[in-house]
């Protein structure tokens, strides 16, 4: 089966380009879901370029191929290099954020970054979190867990996105689960100067008989050493896999009931738009929790991916809904 990011990134950059990037490798590709189990979903997406894309035409502008960087950031009195993927135009005021799940790295969002190559007035972000990907690990004192990464997101956002900007920025943060409960805290933080997040497969509430599946199949021996060694070939720190399971990991403010976490005090300020996509299959994003979700947030726009389990795959259905969030023009 071809890999149809090549097939994209030929279809669409046939023409002058202004960087170039090594192919990614079989770990690039690979998404891990978060109950300890390989999602292929990326490896099976199926764009069709021919039919869905036209070559860029405009002779003034090219795009900027994934180009790997590197943004420091301090907590405590240490300095740590956070790395992120840009792609597009570099100067569009339109500017989607991806934010990884729990085990993800930024090359879960690789689909996405060579669908949107064709569009000049917007970009692409994704971001490795601390002990993932290129990003360096926490010191030896500092454990992993949710305020680290809010603190970390935050900064980047502050001295990168806003502060460098000297026009009105139209930001949209996707969040794929865990990184889609951090958008949802970041809509607080930030409030109106983003323009909307979209979860993948996550809502406002968590079932604790969700969580109760994900540290048992990461304490299982058999799941945990498929992590393990799937976390080996993504460079996931071995430490961020134990710390993870802490119940001191989700260190951020929430309501608990019978039912799970809640985190709609994170929504309740926030006036922007809201997007959901979720996997018709979902053991975490349930239809119950989908309708929950509906009845809190006012004009919440869904995407439902047929058979699609946790998280839900970026295919062209997925790519085209947020596309259309983002008021990015075909």
């Amino acid at each position: 089966m071809s890999n149809p990011l090549f097939d994209i990134l030929k279809h669409l950059l046939s023409g002058k380009t202004q960087r170039t990037t090594q192919a990614p490798s079989k770990a690039e590709l690979v998404i891990e879901n978060e109950i300890g189990e390989p999602n292929p979903s990326a490896l099976e997406t199926e764009i069709e370029p021919e039919e869905s894309m036209e070559v860029i035409s405009d002779p003034h502008w090219s795009p900027v191929l994934p180009t790997t960087e590197f943004f420091e950031t301090e907590s405590g009195n240490s300095i740590r290099r956070i790395a992120y993927t840009i792609s597009g135009n570099l100067e569009a005021n339109k500017v989607l954020l991806c934010l990884p799940g729990l085990l993800e790295t930024k090359s879960s969002f690789t689909v996405l970054h060579a669908y949107f190559l064709r569009f000049s007035e917007c970009k692409v972000i994704s971001i490795d979190f601390s002990g993932r990907g290129e990003s360096d690990t926490l010191a030896a004192h500092e454990q992993y867990k949710m305020s680290v990464y809010l603190s970390d997101i935050s900064q980047f956002l502050e001295s990168k996105i806003f502060l460098k900007s000297d026009k009105k920025v139209l930001l949209t943060i996707l969040g794929t689960s865990m990184g889609g409960v951090l958008a949802m805290y970041l809509a607080q933080r930030f409030k109106s100067k983003i323009y909307e997040i979209i979860l993948n497969d996550i809502a406002l509430t968590v079932n604790w008989t969700s969580l109760y599946s994900l540290y048992k199949s990461m304490h299982n021996e058999i799941g945990y050493s498929e992590v393990r060694d799937l976390a080996q070939e993504l460079s996931v720190d071995q430490r961020a896999i134990a710390e993870v399971q802490l119940p001191t990991h989700f260190d951020l403010s929430y309501r608990a009931d019978v039912w799970g976490m809640n985190f709609h005090d994170a929504l309740e300020v926030y006036k922007g738009r809201v997007g959901l996509i979720y996997g018709g299959d979902s053991k975490i994003c349930t239809k119950r929790r989908v309708s929950e979700a509906k009845a809190f947030i006012r004009n919440l726009h869904t995407c439902e991916v047929p058979g699609a389990g946790h998280p839900a795959p970026f295919d062209l259905k997925v790519c085209s809904f947020i596309q259309d969030e983002m008021s990015v023009k075909g």
